[in-house]
């Protein structure tokens, strides 16, 4: 990512973390940046995959594992993703499906999804967006992704790894109808600005904001910024505070 506006514009995101490894904030390793923040714009059904957890991964040879979240912030009628495993498939059964190249659709949970819904991913779930959804996601800081099913397109499938990596995990709830996603390695909520709010900043993480929808203004010290849908915005640790002024939905990431 580079840096659109400030001391820094211009410079990759990396390259000032580089420099400056306190903005990450103690609560941070310094050796990698700890999260991935995408939008996905799906025209078509991508593939039935799964990520490992960190135990997986480390069985299979991998750095580490890949929990995720997905934010709904738009979908067309009708529009569904796979989530997790039915409740009358074994994680056994699943398994041995899979090695067998049957098709994972058969066992797995058709969601229906609308906009402004959130759907937390624990490594070990099997998954796939349908068409016609428009999503933020955010994740641990990995690429490691094993392919189960990808309808009949020609692209390598990684069935021993997926059948390694596979778990049939209960949904998680959370009691903050404003917490998206909590877990060891992030925790994010929606913050919905509508005027002028004052938000506390952490001196010990740095904080992530990405804009959902909207526009506005942010100001943190002596400086002030302009934002838009699909603009991220790195607030370094040891901040006291920060003002959102303007009309936006923004999901607030710590680590």
């Amino acid at each position: 990512n580079i840096v659109a506006n400030g001391e820094f514009a211009g410079a990759g995101l990396d390259s000032v973390l580089s420099e400056h490894p306190e903005f990450l904030g103690i609560a941070c390793s310094k050796d990698k940046f700890p999260l991935l923040i995408k939008f996905i714009d799906s025209k078509e059904s991508l593939s039935i995959q799964v990520h490992p957890d960190d135990d997986a991964a480390r069985i299979l040879g991998e750095e580490c594992g890949k929990t995720e979240m997905w934010y709904i912030i738009d979908a067309e009628p009708d529009s569904y993703i796979y989530f997790g495993i039915k409740d009358e498939y074994s994680e056994d059964e699943v398994k041995t499906a899979i090695l067998s190249g049957s098709d994972p659709t058969l066992y797995l949970n058709k969601v229906p999804v609308k906009a402004g819904e959130c759907y937390f991913i624990a490594g070990g779930t099997p998954h796939a967006i349908g068409g016609g959804i428009y999503i933020c996601e955010i994740q641990q800081n990995c690429d490691t992704t094993y392919r189960i099913y990808d309808y009949g397109r020609p692209r390598e499938l990684h069935l021993e790894q997926a059948a390694v990596s596979l778990k049939k995990l209960p949904p998680r709830n959370f009691a903050n109808d404003n917490v998206l996603a909590e877990c060891e390695y992030f925790s994010s909520e929606l913050i919905k600005v509508d005027g002028e709010m004052t938000v506390d900043a952490d001196h010990d993480k740095f904080i992530s904001l990405t804009v959902v929808s909207g526009k506005g203004s942010i100001s943190v010290g002596e400086a002030e910024y302009v934002f838009e849908e699909r603009d991220s915005i790195f607030i370094p640790a040891g901040e006291e505070k920060y003002l959102l002024r303007g009309n936006a939905e923004i999901i607030k990431t710590t680590i």
